[in-house]
């Protein structure tokens, strides 16, 4: 993992209002999320973290494809404007899944004591988050 930094506050409030999960969050508390964010480079190949391991942010993909795993079979990818280890952010639990990265991946990372701490305080992006679990298990994934 390479720590970038190409977006303006503004380009990252943008990216994440497109996001599902935040799609409903005010443009302020974007804002502070926006300042919260690293902004992440992945190389093909690189396993971002591994099933049964610590995960300490939340992901969110601004470009690439992120393959996710679990005990060696594929489970789905992730694209552009999607979330990963959202799961492992909610709940404290080491990772369900192995995540890698199948080109090369660009994405914000939220730290998962940040992202509790902003479900603590905007109730709305917290019925996001249940609207995305929601998908998700709906879904099979």
């Amino acid at each position: 993992m390479i720590e970038t930094a190409n977006l303006s506050t503004i380009e990252k409030i943008l990216f994440l209002k497109s996001v599902g999960v935040f799609s409903h969050t005010t443009i302020e508390e974007l804002g502070r999320i926006a300042t919260l964010t690293q902004e992440v480079r992945f190389q093909p190949g690189e396993t971002i973290f591994c099933q049964g391991e610590p995960v300490d942010a939340l992901y969110l993909v601004l470009k690439g494809r992120v393959m996710v795993e679990k005990d060696g079979a594929k489970i789905r990818e992730i694209g552009e404007k999607e979330t990963f280890a959202t799961l492992a952010a909610l709940d404290l639990e080491p990772a369900a899944h192995t995540a890698k990265a199948l080109e090369q991946v660009d994405a914000l990372k939220l730290n998962t004591l940040d992202f509790h701490e902003i479900l603590a305080q905007d109730y709305a992006l917290v019925r996001s988050v249940f609207r995305v679990l929601s998908r998700l298990i709906r879904d099979g994934r």
